[in-house]
């Protein structure tokens, strides 16, 4: 079997059947969908129940654990030599995964393949690659880690590539339960461990913004020290590359995703900034306009996370 759709499924049973008619509306017979209910509140179960057919199949979890451990039972479960994820509240274009397929089969099964996106939200469809680097080709994985770092422009969300399941198998390759932002952690994992990257310059995945999901709930105090928790754990990761370029480019990333973390929980607050290394920026940047923020950062949290609410990414 050639690919298995990974669909995490929790209280979406006004999406997933959109989802799930994206996924059959495909133009090669050699796939899996695999749905997994993480014990959703709603009629989401039945309305997947309808949905099962041989080439559909459900997984009911008995107990709610979240995103993370939902898409790990997806990967045991998957047949397919390639895994791709799905959230079920997202869809795919119609046809798609025979230029996939061709293409990976073509460039000798890269370990993983980035593609374009369509960014949904408030009526709005904007198309976006998500990445910096050439289109249809192949790169050795830290030529195209190192270019998609230099450039500040690394493609985070897990639903834009398509893995090898063997790639992500014999490198132990998971999900970290319990974290939100969990993809800020996959992403950096895989592609360190990936020998090659592919690149196609399709536009495959329809990634919808809805008031109800996680990202735009008000509260994001978790939000914000699951991601400080995560920049730790890279930081770890950072230290054993060899490459001091890359580990240069890695310690720059890891410091703008913890200064995006303070902002996004507001952990200037006093009973979280314990929690926040002002200088851990400072002393991992290495662009100058990062370096500049990084001091706005150090001198005084409130001040930073003003500036970043009212200038953003031009901060």
């Amino acid at each position: 079997m050639f690919l298995s759709i990974i669909v995490p499924a929790y209280n979406v049973e006004r999406y997933i059947d959109k989802c799930v008619d994206s996924l059959e509306e495909q133009n090669i017979d050699d796939y899996e969908i695999i749905i997994i209910n993480d014990c959703s509140t709603d009629n989401t179960i039945n309305v997947i129940k309808r949905r099962a057919k041989c080439n559909i199949r459900i997984i009911n979890k008995e107990i709610n654990t979240g995103l993370s451990d939902t898409r790990n039972i997806g990967i045991e479960a998957a047949n397919g030599e390639y895994i791709m994820f799905v959230d079920s509240d997202d869809y795919i274009e119609t046809n798609i995964l025979s230029d996939i397929k061709e293409f990976i089969l073509r460039h000798n099964r890269p370990d993983l393949i980035y593609l374009g996106y369509y960014l949904e939200k408030n009526g709005e469809i904007i198309r976006k690659q998500g990445f910096i680097s050439e289109t249809n080709r192949v790169f050795p994985g830290k030529e195209f880690l190192i270019n998609e770092l230099k450039n500040r422009c690394l493609p985070i969300p897990a639903c834009f590539a398509i893995y090898k399941k063997e790639f992500l198998i014999i490198n132990s390759i998971r999900f970290m339960n319990g974290l939100l932002h969990e993809d800020e952690l996959w992403t950096p994992t895989v592609l360190l461990m990936a020998t090659r990257v592919g690149t196609m310059g399709l536009y495959f995945y329809h990634y919808q913004i809805r008031k109800n999901s996680i990202t735009q709930r008000k509260d994001k105090t978790k939000n914000g020290l699951d991601i400080i928790a995560i920049c730790k754990m890279l930081s770890i990761s950072a230290s054993r590359i060899k490459d001091s370029e890359l580990r240069r480019l890695m310690n720059n990333h890891i410091a703008m995703v913890y200064m995006k973390g303070m902002c996004k929980g507001r952990l200037y607050r006093g009973e979280y900034r314990n929690n926040i290394n002002r200088f851990f920026p400072l002393e991992n940047s290495c662009f100058v306009k990062d370096k500049i923020k990084s001091i706005i950062f150090a001198l005084n949290l409130k001040i930073y996370y003003y500036l970043d609410s009212k200038l953003g990414h031009n901060i």
